[in-house]
């Protein structure tokens, strides 16, 4: 574990694939998360992420760790965030296989600091967003997945380019539709389901088309 900390400490950057990232990394905030705790939280998490998504590889190597700020956070003088956004995105490969993992950090309104496990890949859709994306996604499944299936899980989110920008659409939030891909695994029955996100003036419709999702090897 040590060395792992010593690599992920090396490697904690605002990776260039995230160039649209609003803040720079801090000295404070790369001290926090290189502590023991927040290590083991977000390398846990993604550990157990893929084994979920690459059942069949049991040791995947951590290739890089990557921050990205949404809003600038604040720490008190123990070196604690008291404030802010951000996501730790890491990138894993094994067995001739890759995946990109998301771990969210924020606050409560009680300014308690949560960390919440975001959807794998690289979806542009936001914590809220994907909460409310997972029933339209499960809808575009529905004729592949095996009736009475309890066990799914989503391996994979990939977002594949912008659409027309919609002047109406809500203040301070993307203002292009955008079209992702989503790979699901239903009781051993995987599928790709195309996601369609548009931004309006009340936030953003979910669309999805169940005769465009097609089925591949697991």
């Amino acid at each position: 574990m040590k060395k792992l900390a010593t690599i992920i400490l090396a490697l904690f950057v605002v990776h260039p694939a995230l160039a649209d990232a609003p803040a720079p990394l801090s000295p404070e905030l790369k001290a926090f998360l290189a502590r023991p705790d927040q290590e083991n939280a977000y390398v846990g998490m993604m550990m157990r992420q893929w084994q979920i998504s690459v059942p069949s590889c049991p040791s995947p190597q951590i290739k890089n760790i990557a921050v990205l700020v949404d809003h600038t956070p604040t720490f008190d003088k123990s070196g604690l965030p008291v404030s802010g956004q951000w996501r730790v995105i890491g990138y894993a490969e094994g067995c001739n296989e890759s995946r990109i993992f998301n771990m969210y950090y924020g606050f409560s309104p009680d300014g308690k600091m949560t960390r919440i496990a975001l959807l794998p890949g690289t979806t542009r859709a936001d914590l809220t967003l994907q909460r409310d994306s997972l029933m339209y996604a499960m809808m575009g499944m529905a004729k592949l997945t095996p009736k009475g299936c309890k066990d799914i899980h989503f391996t994979d989110t990939k977002f594949i380019g912008y659409g027309k920008a919609n002047p109406q659409a809500m203040s301070g939030r993307e203002k292009r539709s955008w079209t992702e891909k989503w790979t699901i695994r239903t009781c051993g029955v995987t599928g790709v389901v195309s996601m369609r996100f548009v931004p309006d003036a009340t936030g953003t419709t979910i669309l999805t088309d169940a005769s465009k999702t097609r089925q591949i090897s697991p």
